[in-house]
């Protein structure tokens, strides 16, 4: 949770990002790596990061929830780690206006992977916990999960999907406005209180720079001062990460 807000923080700072407090959440990750990896070091889990199976004897649900649970745990910091990295790097790498979708894409290839990696795990379980003339029912119930699973695994997909239409595409939100407008509207961004840097004209005629609103418009989906809509759902890419937990 504190990464994740670290992270949230720091991108809407843009250029007064603290890599110290970046920094200083990556250590915090490393740390909850390094601890997980000690006590559980019999249970190796990063088998699990990688879909190859542990099992030797058929477990309980209990264990298989736990499993689950600190599978997406590891899986959720990872993103973070990836985030952090998107947020340090310098502008010339990656520019502002256009991180918002790349921790998009982050993001939805996080919950893809993550959904993914609780298959192998629960099919084991339905597949062992039946014996004998039983087995038929592990099957049935395995099919269940499949077409359970399937619905889940489409959502995931179209937000991949969508994520990735978004990297490729240079869609601009506005027009660049005259000098006369410039002049009209004040020579000083609403949102920084800076001159303006690149200037941008929105579709309700307000002008910002490029950067700051492209920053807004990853939170939100409207004008920061008229409050009309000119984007579509900025969901993920605030640098956010997703609280759900991927236990199914």
């Amino acid at each position: 949770v504190h990464s994740n807000s670290v992270v949230k923080r720091e991108a809407t700072a843009q250029a007064r990002r603290s890599f110290t407090k970046l920094f200083v959440a990556l250590f915090y990750i490393v740390v909850c790596f390094s601890f997980i990896a000690y006590v559980f070091e019999d249970e190796k889990l990063y088998l699990n990061l990688i879909f190859i199976p542990q099992y030797k004897q058929a477990t309980t649900v209990w264990a298989l929830l736990w499993t689950a649970g600190i599978t997406d745990f590891i899986l959720k910091l990872i993103t973070i780690i990836f985030k952090i990295c998107v947020t340090m790097l310098p502008v010339w790498v990656v520019p502002f206006q256009r991180r918002g979708k790349v921790y998009l894409l982050i993001e939805a290839v996080s919950q893809l992977y993550r959904s993914l990696a609780t298959i192998q795990p629960w099919l084991y379980y339905l597949l062992e916990s039946y014996q004998g003339a039983e087995k038929i029912v592990g099957v049935f119930l395995s099919a269940a999960y499949m077409v359970s699973k399937g619905t889940d695994l489409m959502s995931r997909l179209r937000l991949f999907k969508t994520a990735v239409l978004k990297v490729l595409q240079n869609v601009t939100l506005g027009s660049f406005p005259s000098k006369d407008q410039i002049q009209t509207a004040g020579n000083h961004c609403p949102i920084c209180h800076d001159e303006y840097n690149t200037p941008i004209l929105l579709q309700c005629r307000h002008i910002f720079c490029e950067s700051c609103v492209s920053t807004w418009f990853d939170r939100e989906q409207t004008c920061p001062l008229c409050r009309a809509k000119i984007v579509d759902d900025p969901s993920w890419r605030d640098g956010s990460t997703t609280f759900f937990i991927q236990l199914f």
